[in-house]
């Protein structure tokens, strides 16, 4: 990451720290112990030999990593942000390519998600995922036979990214998911940039409002890129009413996150390198779909 983008990274961080208190006792990341880790015992020994096999063939060929992980429970946290811990934690992908791909599935919640590295986002497209969750994974779940899902949802991916998947269309519903996604991160993107703008930033309002800008663009343009430049400037309005009416104040910035640093013990991050199967540094940006059953 560059020095340009390395302080917006750790202000959303600490951020996340001050939204969510009970962050230290959230569902931690499982070891990426293969390329389907199976923490409910949902698959036959058989079908995670032959859906391991597909997968690093698929890897061998085309350098893409797929990943499938079944939870017997999310443990009350949202899919969206624990299945992008996950694929984040795991590394999936290579280095600089980002074309890595998480399968996600909660049994008690009845809910997956398909998260999708930053250089597939163009092919396993958030439209195709949900036309994957939607057409191949959840009637067999519904059906009761969580092993036919998952078999028809990996296959699926793979066959995506390898241009060779046919899906019914179905435009209507489709545009309402992508609407209803794109609203959620345009709603998210002004919520973190305002509050990292008026709580963390350093410097006068024009810098405050800046920075808020940046970070809501950071998220928002998840939707789209016109989305979030309307997002970020209206955040940057938003910022500069609100501390042009509270005046100068405390200044506060990267001591206050230094400090929660210290107070928690640090942070740190790191990779997992399980049974001769490893993430490659692969990136992703909330790219994909989510569903349930």
């Amino acid at each position: 990451m560059s020095r340009v983008w390395r302080q917006p990274a750790r202000l959303v961080v600490f951020l996340g720290f001050l939204l969510n208190p009970l962050l230290l006792s959230a569902l931690e990341v499982p070891p990426l112990t293969g390329r389907i880790v199976d923490l409910a015992g949902a698959l036959p020994a058989h079908d995670s030999e032959q859906l391991s096999a597909r997968l690093e063939a698929h890897e061998q060929q085309t350098g893409n990593q797929v990943a499938v992980l079944i939870l017997p429970s999310l443990e009350g946290e949202p899919v969206e942000e624990y299945s992008h811990r996950v694929a984040t934690t795991w590394r999936l992908g290579r280095k600089g390519t980002d074309n890595g791909v998480l399968l996600l599935i909660a049994l008690k919640e009845r809910k997956l998600r398909i998260e999708v590295g930053y250089g597939l986002e163009g092919t396993l497209t958030d439209l195709r995922s949900a036309h994957i969750i939607r057409n191949e994974i959840v009637p067999r779940f519904k059906a009761g036979d969580i092993p036919a899902g998952v078999r028809a949802g990996t296959d699926a991916i793979v066959r995506t990214i390898e241009g060779t998947y046919q899906a019914a269309e179905s435009p209507t519903r489709d545009r309402q998911l992508l609407q209803s996604s794109a609203f959620q991160y345009v709603i998210i993107g002004i919520f973190v940039g305002f509050l990292a703008g008026l709580v963390l930033s350093q410097g006068l309002r024009r810098a405050r409002a800046l920075l808020g800008a940046v970070l809501t663009f950071m998220v928002a343009q998840a939707a789209s890129i016109l989305w979030g430049v309307a997002a970020a400037g209206l955040t940057a309005v938003l910022l500069w009413m609100a501390l042009s009416a509270k005046g100068p104040g405390r200044r506060r910035g990267f001591d206050d996150w230094t400090w929660y640093r210290s107070s928690r013990g640090g942070w740190s991050g790191g990779s997992f390198d399980h049974g001769g199967f490893s993430g490659g540094g692969g990136d992703f940006g909330g790219g994909g779909a989510s569903g349930d059953w």
